[in-house]
């Protein structure tokens, strides 16, 4: 008896749509700009400053997690009370979600956060510097022109690097306090049986109330009149 072998769980990003090869919506020059963050050579000449502790994973490299936690630090708010995106550890989560996307999904997510940091993706926003070289102004500036393009593939591109980012950091267990979350119910939970419902106690309707009849009043026969004296059935006449 042969046993099935496990799909495994996929997900689908901003733009995805079931059975396609890709989910960035493109066009020419977006295929154009995706295939020179991919792999150009004038871009392979800077390199990103790799934050400490950061290694490959399943999906992105070590270079491309550290674009995903800046993207992350500008893009998740500041709040009290609220973590920050590396105190979560955002790479490791955002490489989890990424894993589950479909294998060609993957690839462009590559692409794209390259694309993103690299001098070419921030020429349309004159800014042709690494985005993790650029201060926390410049930074907004480019989220910004990417979110407002013109170009299809920098509209989507923004999309999907802002929700994927979201998606890890709010799916971490330590932000579920800061949102009031109280996470999903779990074990003993989930078996212990709901306590049945208090039964209701129906009262009985209050007594419907009683007409007034009054008594009938009872004629009494009238009486014959007293004889006077020198009358009578017998008289001496």
């Amino acid at each position: 008896m042969f046993r099935r072998r496990r799909r495994p769980v996929r997900v689908l990003l901003p733009g995805e749509k079931e059975g396609r090869r890709g989910f960035l919506k493109k066009g020419l020059l977006g295929a154009a700009l995706l295939a020179a963050g991919g792999g150009s050579a004038w871009l392979a000449t800077r390199k990103t400053r790799v934050r400490p502790g950061l290694r490959r994973l399943q999906v992105f490299d070590a270079a491309q997690l550290t674009v995903l936690l800046a993207v992350a630090d500008r893009v998740i708010p500041d709040h009290p009370g609220f973590p920050r995106p590396a105190d979560v550890d955002l790479p490791a989560r955002v490489d989890a979600v990424a894993a589950m996307a479909h294998p060609a999904t993957r690839v462009e997510l590559r692409r794209l956060v390259t694309l993103f940091e690299s001098g070419f993706g921030g020429l349309f926003d004159l800014s042709p510097r690494l985005f993790t070289d650029c201060d926390g102004a410049a930074q907004d500036r480019r989220l910004r022109g990417w979110m407002n393009s013109r170009i299809a593939v920098r509209r989507t591109g923004f999309k999907a690097l802002k929700r994927l980012v979201a998606a890890a950091y709010y799916g971490s267990p330590a932000t579920w306090k800061a949102v009031g979350y109280p996470g999903p119910p779990v074990g003993a939970e989930l078996a212990a049986p709901r306590p049945p419902a208090p039964a209701v106690r129906e009262e009985p309707p209050p007594p419907r109330p009683r007409r007034f009849r009054p008594a009938p009043v009872g004629i009494e026969p009238a009486l014959p009149a007293a004889a006077g004296p020198g009358t009578g059935a017998a008289s001496g006449d």
